[in-house]
């Protein structure tokens, strides 16, 4: 479930830094349906390696969920922070499995 966390905040990005406009739908799915993953990993137990990582993601997905609801300042910088937690997300979990 983390992997498939790690994918959509992955595809949120792409389509943030190449067509925010046009894939806004999309991206507002993503962002529930990553969600609903975020929700269902807090009921998990998580290696301690890993609890802290999670956590801190949980905080800054938090503030990135909140300002596309409020509205995307710079798409370029708010696509760059969903790829680059893709990114912890997928090495990080490589290193623990």
């Amino acid at each position: 479930m983390v992997l498939d966390t790690a994918e959509n905040l992955t595809q949120i990005g792409q389509w943030s830094l190449d067509c925010f406009v046009k894939e806004k739908q999309r991206i507002a799915l993503y962002i529930t349906l990553t969600r609903k993953n975020l929700t269902a990993l807090e009921s998990f137990p998580l290696s301690p390696s890993f609890t802290h990582e999670f956590k801190k993601f949980c905080t800054c997905y938090e503030k990135l969920e909140k300002e596309f609801t409020s509205g995307v300042a710079d798409r370029k910088v708010w696509g760059q922070g969903m790829l680059q937690w893709g990114t912890a997300l997928t090495q990080h979990v490589n290193l623990i499995i």
